[in-house]
């Protein structure tokens, strides 16, 4: 997304607790961010499969929503990219 549709600073605490803080700008003034990791557990994988849901099955949506939930961004704000990356416990 491009860095003015996001609320909280890059990289902070606030934004994204106990994940790496190296988020990249790049330059058509979009950031990459991470939510989640295997080290902080991630998400409930059956909320995030209710949130799709309640989307009509739109992932991007839905992740919109979450974060506009969570005060991360502004509601306007539209998602250029978006990558997912699941894992299973071994």
């Amino acid at each position: 997304m491009p860095k003015t549709s996001y609320i909280l600073a890059s990289g902070s605490r606030t934004d994204s607790p106990g994940i790496r803080r190296d988020v990249i700008q790049r330059a058509d003034h979009t950031e990459e961010r991470s939510y989640g990791s295997a080290a902080t557990g991630g998400f409930d994988a059956a909320d995030f499969a209710h949130r799709v849901d309640a989307a009509g099955g739109d992932v991007t949506a839905a992740v919109h929503q979450w974060l506009v939930e969570t005060g991360r961004i502004h509601p306007g704000a539209h998602i250029n990219h978006l990558e997912i990356r699941t894992w299973r416990p071994r």
